[in-house]
């Protein structure tokens, strides 16, 4: 198994366990500091999984630009607002066999990049915002 095979393959996993372990009640709650919420993180790393698959299938067709990034990624935010969190999940494991079955011994410089490296900032974040959202403190009083 090669490097990258490795890292899809473990963040990925890490991605996926995040996702399972966040509770259903936080799934459509806003993340600090931000307009979205875990599913639509979850939305935003599927898109750039099937722009992946769609470079690994087509090497020629066109990357969107520094510049249109964002106007790319609210479009294709928008595209997926009505696909649940469960179906987003499974959409995620499909395209990770079908990335797996693409990734040879010598990748794309930019895999990394539009995958195994991205899950790994939204994974720490949704796993922040379970563990934050599930804590609870009690009262200094209390805790005599």
């Amino acid at each position: 198994m090669t490097r990258a095979e490795q890292r899809l393959n473990s963040n990925h996993g890490r991605l996926i366990l995040a996702a399972r372990a966040m509770p259903e009640r936080l799934r459509h709650a806003r993340l600090p500091g931000s307009t979205r919420t875990p599913r639509d993180v979850l939305a935003h790393v599927l898109a750039w999984q099937e722009e992946a698959l769609r470079h690994l299938r087509c090497p020629e067709a066109p990357w969107p630009g520094q510049r249109e990034l964002d106007a790319w990624d609210a479009a294709a935010l928008d595209r997926l607002r009505q696909v649940g969190w469960d179906d987003l999940v499974a959409s995620l494991e499909a395209n990770h066999r079908d990335l797996r079955r693409h990734v040879g011994e010598d990748p794309p410089r930019w895999l990394g990049r539009w995958t195994y490296w991205h899950y790994i900032r939204h994974t720490r974040g949704l796993l922040a915002f379970a563990q934050s959202s599930t804590t609870t403190v009690a009262p200094i009083a209390a805790q005599s």
